[in-house]
C-alpha cells in the first residue's frame, strides 16, 4: 500500500514538472503549424497493441497527406517513440482525460481530432474548436461492460450520453456498428489495415498431407478455442485423419491448462506457443487454414493477416472481419458457439483441400480491395475532413 502511494506521488511530481516543458513544446509547435491542417489525436495509453497502432498508422496518413500532427496520451508507452520518430509532438499527462482546460490547451487549436477507442469518450464533450472524429474499436464490450462503468462522473462525461451525441462516429466493422448504431444512427465504418508484409501464394497439398488449420490468441474463453476442439473431436475419423489444429498463443492460466487436460487425447491438436512479430510470416507460410472463432471480436486482424498471407478462412459469426470472407470462395463463416456449425465448415474445408491454393488467392485479393494501408488512408481522411 505505501509503496503504491510512493508511486503515484513520484507520477504526479513528473506529471507536473512535464507540463512546462510541454509547454514550451506547444508554442514552438504553434509558430510552426502548416497552411494546410492539423490533427491533434487523442489516445489512452502508448502501448504497442491494436488501437495505438492504428493510431499509429493515422499518423503517417494526415503527415502524408500534408498535415501536422501532434498525440495527447493520458499513459506513456513505448510507441511513444515511434511516433516521435515520425516528427511528432507527444504529449503524456493523465488529466488530458477530465481536464477541459488542459485538453483545449493542447488539442483546442487543431483543425481536426480523433478520439481513439471508447476510453478516449470525454474529449467528445470536452475538446472545443476541432472537428472530431471519435474512432470506437470495441464492440458488445460497450454494452457488456463499459456503459455501467463509465456512467457520469463528477468531472466527466457520461458514456451513453456521449454515444447519442457524438458528431462523427467511426467503427472498425459492421458487426460493432451494430451496437453503436443503436445509441448513433449516422456511426459509419473505417476497417482497420496493415503494412503488407504477407506472402502473395500458398502451399499447394498433396494427396497425402494433412490440412493444418491454425488459431493464433491468447487461449481464453473469448477466442473460442473450446468450441474448436468440440468441433475437432466430433468429426467423423474419415474427416478427423485429414486435419491437424494449431493452436498457437498464451495458455499460462488455469483455463488454458484445463481445456488441454481435457483434450489431450486428441492426436491431431498441435499446442504452439504465442507467435512474436518478427516469426508471423515463417508461422503463416506453414498453415493451409485459418481460424478465428471468436464468441465476440469487434474486428480481427488475424483474419486480415490471414487474407494478407493467402489463407483461406474459416470465422465466426460473432467476429467484425467476416466481411473478408465469401462464403465457399475463401472460406467459411459459422455460427457463433455452434459446434454443429464449425464442424460442418471443417467438413467443407477438407472436401475443398485440393483447391485452397486459389481459395487463399481470393483471400489476398480481399485484403489488397479492404486491407491495405492505402485503402486505409483514403478513408480515413475522408472520414476527418467530412
Amino acid at each position: 500500500m505505501f509503496g503504491k502511494k510512493i508511486k503515484k506521488l513520484k507520477n504526479w511530481w513528473q506529471n507536473k514538472k512535464n507540463l512546462p516543458q510541454f509547454r514550451i513544446q506547444l508554442e514552438k509547435l504553434k509558430k510552426e503549424k502548416r497552411e494546410t491542417y492539423s490533427a491533434v489525436l487523442i489516445s489512452h495509453e502508448l502501448s504497442a497493441t491494436g488501437a495505438p497502432l492504428m493510431l499509429l498508422s493515422a499518423a503517417k496518413a494526415i503527415l502524408k497527406d500534408g498535415g501536422q500532427v501532434r498525440v495527447l496520451a493520458y499513459q506513456d508507452g513505448v510507441l511513444k517513440s515511434n511516433f516521435q520518430q515520425l516528427g511528432v509532438a507527444v504529449f503524456v499527462h493523465p488529466d488530458f482525460r477530465d481536464n477541459s482546460d488542459l485538453l483545449n490547451e493542447f488539442g483546442g487549436d487543431c483543425d481536426y481530432a480523433i478520439a481513439n477507442t471508447v476510453v478516449a469518450y470525454p474529449a467528445i464533450s470536452l475538446l472545443k474548436g476541432p472537428k472530431i472524429l471519435w474512432w470506437i474499436h470495441e464492440g458488445k464490450v460497450i454494452e457488456d461492460d463499459y456503459i455501467n462503468r463509465f456512467r457520469k462522473k463528477k468531472f466527466r462525461p457520461d458514456l451513453e450520453e456521449t454515444l447519442r451525441i457524438a458528431p462523427k462516429i467511426a467503427v472498425v466493422s459492421d458487426y460493432a456498428k451494430q451496437v453503436v448504431v443503436s445509441y448513433n444512427p449516422k456511426a459509419e465504418v473505417l476497417n482497420l489495415a496493415e503494412d503488407d508484409w504477407g506472402e502473395v501464394s500458398s502451399r499447394i497439398l498433396k494427396d497425402d498431407d494433412k490440412v493444418r488449420i491454425a488459431m493464433l490468441g491468447a487461449v481464453c474463453p473469448i477466442k473460442g478455442q473450446d468450441v474448436a476442439l468440440q468441433a475437432l473431436e466430433s468429426l467423423a475419423p474419415a474427416y478427423a485423419k485429414q486435419i491437424v489444429l494449431v493452436v498457437a498463443g498464451k495458455q499460462d492460466d488455469a483455463y488454458a491448462q484445463n481445456l488441454r487436460e481435457k483434450y489431450q487425447l486428441l492426436s491431431n491438436v498441435q499446442w504452439e506457443n504465442a507467435v512474436p512479430f518478427e516469426k508471423l510470416q515463417d508461422f503463416y507460410a506453414k498453415q493451409d487454414v485459418i481460424l478465428v472463432a471468436s464468441r465476440d471480436e469487434s474486428f480481427s486482424l488475424v483474419a486480415l493477416e490471414a487474407c494478407m498471407n493467402s489463407k483461406p478462412l474459416i470465422v465466426s459469426s460473432n467476429v467484425g472481419a467476416k466481411f473478408l470472407v465469401e462464403e465457399g470462395k475463401n472460406g467459411f463463416v459459422f455460427e457463433s458457439e455452434n459446434v454443429e456449425s464449425l464442424k460442418n465448415a471443417l467438413i467443407r474445408i477438407c472436401k475443398k483441400r485440393l483447391s485452397l491454393s486459389e481459395m487463399g488467392a481470393y483471400s489476398r485479393q480481399k485484403y489488397v480491395e479492404n486491407g491495405t494501408m492505402e485503402v486505409f488512408a483514403q478513408r480515413l481522411l475522408r472520414l476527418m475532413k467530412k
